[in-house]
């Protein structure tokens, strides 16, 4: 049940009393119908979790009593999931399941064979995927939101930063997934640890953008002789991270 779970910046949680507003305030008292008395758990976007109590539901607006705290949970490796943009539904999907498996970071990127463009800045779609990432957390009682960064072609992607260990998926060629991990020593603080996963539109990734990923230090990998949906090869990948890593 998800009835009794809200979503409150951490920002926030610093007090005695805490107020929902918007669609968190119309979820519990017009959704789950929760009254004055009632007990409720807030979840903020790092994983912590408040006990509180319902003190007052007015027309526009919660008023709650915040209880006992809980930190976040033992985490495991930081995943981005640079995701080149897909079509709303699969975009939708890749990033609840995302939040399913604790992915820590989404990183739209706009490749050649992206049929979605975001000539906006993607301000609207960035807001869609947080709303669909409360959902999730919601669901699944995780409570951890991943990050969002603005879209960017790959380019610009490839150009950035980023830590630890780096693949881009590819339908041709590349180690198996799985060979890359178990070659890679796990650090004696699973948290130190850091991936990029790349992958790639409903298309996939051209040639050239394989070569470009790889000059820039992503190494490509393959998840067998099957041919993958765009969505499907981000959470199976996420999967096999996870699985591998895990404790």
């Amino acid at each position: 049940m998800t009835a009794n779970l809200f979503f409150v910046e951490k920002a926030r949680l610093g007090g005695k009393d805490c107020v929902l507003e918007g669609s968190e305030h119309h979820h519990l008292g017009r959704v789950a119908r929760l009254r004055p008395g009632e007990d409720v758990w807030l979840f903020d976007e790092e994983g912590g979790k408040v006990k509180a109590r319902v003190e007052e539901v007015g027309p526009n607006r919660t008023r709650l009593n915040l209880g006992c705290r809980i930190a976040p949970g033992a985490s495991g490796p930081r995943v981005a999931l640079a995701q080149a943009l897909l079509k709303s539904k699969a975009m939708d999907e890749v990033v609840s399941s995302a939040v399913e498996w604790g992915v820590a970071a989404v990183l739209p990127v706009q490749a050649e064979r992206s049929v979605v463009r975001l000539e906006d800045g993607g301000s609207r779609k960035i807001e869609r995927w947080r709303q669909v990432a409360r959902a999730a957390a919601k669901q699944c009682k995780s409570g951890r939101l991943p990050e969002f960064e603005p879209p960017v072609r790959l380019a610009v992607f490839l150009a950035s930063e980023r830590p630890g260990g780096k693949v881009i998926l590819t339908e041709h060629g590349g180690r198996p997934f799985k060979d890359v991990l178990a070659a890679t020593p796990v650090p004696p603080d699973p948290g130190d640890e850091a991936w990029t996963l790349l992958v790639g539109p409903e298309g996939g990734f051209t040639a050239a953008e394989v070569d470009a990923a790889a000059a820039a230090g992503f190494e490509p990998v393959s998840l067998g002789s099957n041919i993958l949906r765009a969505e499907t090869a981000a959470l199976s990948a996420v999967a096999v991270l996870m699985h591998a890593r895990s404790l």
